[in-house]
């Protein structure tokens, strides 16, 4: 980045592929480790530092919500945020900013600027589809393999009563 720091107006677009980091995701859904993830973004140099904004692409990996299978999907998020001289945050007397990270004048970290725009992305309980009727709460079976499955449920405040009716059957 040092070529275009410091000269405002000057620009630079990225295409690059890189492997996924430890953490991009959260337990129920998140990019693996080490799979490929996509970055088309635009660099802008200006006078407080370097405008990054772009678009970030890969596939997401889950578990579904209800019924547990595997979700994939693809993720796409916008990616932006203003990297910042240290000479400049300092005048500024400006404090941390969600969109606001710190440069070095030579090397931009787009690590945490990616982080942040996937897991936004990502949703908070993945399903595999809108209508997956999940498993059954009483013994886990499939409710898709079995649409009319149920279990005979006795009102417990009527459970004193089951037992006479056993002791008639006797």
């Amino acid at each position: 980045m040092r070529d275009i720091a410091r000269s405002p107006g000057a620009q630079r677009t990225v295409s690059e592929t890189f492997p996924a980091p430890a953490v991009l995701g959260t337990v129920m859904v998140g990019v693996p480790e080490g799979t490929e993830v996509r970055l088309d973004a635009s660099l802008e140099s200006v006078s407080e530092g370097i405008w990054v904004s772009g678009t970030v692409t890969a596939e997401a990996v889950g578990e579904c919500g209800r019924c547990l299978d595997e979700v994939r999907f693809d993720v796409a998020a916008s990616v932006q945020g203003l990297f910042m001289l240290d000479d400049a945050q300092a005048a500024d007397g400006e404090g941390e900013s969600e969109d606001v990270f710190e440069f070095d004048g030579e090397t931009v970290d787009l690590e945490e600027v990616v982080r942040d725009a996937v897991v936004l992305q990502l949703p908070f309980t993945p399903l595999c589809r809108p209508d997956c009727p999940g498993l059954c709460d009483q013994c886990g079976a499939r409710l898709e393999d079995d649409p009319d499955h149920a279990h005979e449920v006795i009102d417990p405040r009527w459970s004193a009563l089951t037992s006479l009716t056993e002791q008639e059957e006797s």
